[in-house]
């Protein structure tokens, strides 16, 4: 589990603008398909986040540990 972003991402392509662009990369959805001329973007070159960057494993991990600490 991790960050989710919504994106503003204009094709390459045919300048198709799409103000609603989902990236999940911890869930997988780490690509833009063009729905006018299907161009494929990959997000994380586009932003510069990676999934590593978007996890939030390791404070996940700290909660849970510390609840089982406080039982």
């Amino acid at each position: 589990m991790g960050n989710r972003y919504f994106l503003e991402v204009t094709c390459p392509e045919c300048g198709l603008h799409d103000d609603d662009v989902y990236y999940a990369p911890t869930c997988g959805i780490t690509a833009w398909e063009c729905p006018q001329c299907r161009t494929k973007l990959d997000l994380e070159k586009q932003t510069g986040i990676s999934k590593e960057d978007a996890s939030n494993k390791e404070v996940i991990k700290f909660l849970c540990d510390k609840m089982r600490l406080s039982e």
